[in-house]
């Protein structure tokens, strides 16, 4: 895979995880149900997409890739911090 893919995976990964929220909020009740959807996106399917990501790249490529593939972590963060706020 090439830095070229890369990016344009990132970007569909980010936009799929601020669409995914609404989703989430159809099938749940309670908020602590959504709060679990954004955390299994966080820690289960965000750490598999870096891994894998980081598996397919060229090898030279490795490095710039495990920088760009933080940015779907920080595009997420604010709601991460949000979301803490609600749960008090």
């Amino acid at each position: 895979m090439t830095l070229k893919w890369l990016w344009i995976l990132v970007i569909a990964f980010c936009v799929l995880e601020w669409i995914s929220i609404p989703f989430i909020n159809v099938f749940t009740v309670k908020l602590y149900q959504l709060v679990d959807g954004v955390l299994i996106i966080t820690f289960i399917i965000y750490p598999l997409f870096y891994l894998t990501s980081l598996l397919l790249l060229q090898k030279g490529n490795k490095k710039i890739g495990a920088v760009i593939l933080l940015i779907p972590l920080i595009v997420y963060a604010p709601l991460l911090i949000s979301l803490q706020t609600l749960l008090k």
